[in-house]
């Protein structure tokens, strides 16, 4: 089956569950976690039961600041999920410091 695959990996790489790749057919939902992150949920991969998270940094999501920040991730992720297929994206790699805008300085990987 054709897809596209989302890659995130956080500051360490050092265990089993600071890097994975995602389908993007496995996207579950996005949303605010704090005031400077968003979450990525996904299915977890074939024969791993639960599910695989990418807590990602960007600009301040506090109330009182501009409701944009959110919306505008929400379109860069609906449009890297929409991309082409049999592509692998890189959104988060923070071991080596390459992240799609508006996201930055860090990634938390946790698989299932």
């Amino acid at each position: 089956m054709k897809d596209t695959l989302l890659y995130f990996s956080d500051g360490t790489a050092s265990s089993d569950d600071d890097a994975f790749v995602a389908k993007a057919s496995d996207f579950i939902s996005m949303a605010i976690g704090s005031a400077t992150t968003v979450v990525l949920t996904f299915r977890a991969g074939t024969g791993a039961a639960g599910i695989d998270t990418a807590t990602l940094t960007l600009d301040t999501l506090a109330a009182g600041a501009s409701t944009q920040g959110f919306k505008n991730a929400c379109k860069v992720v609906a449009g890297l999920l929409n991309g082409s297929k049999e592509k692998l994206y890189i959104v988060a790699d923070q071991l080596n410091g390459v992240f799609v805008s508006p996201f930055h300085t860090t990634c938390v990987a946790a698989m299932a």
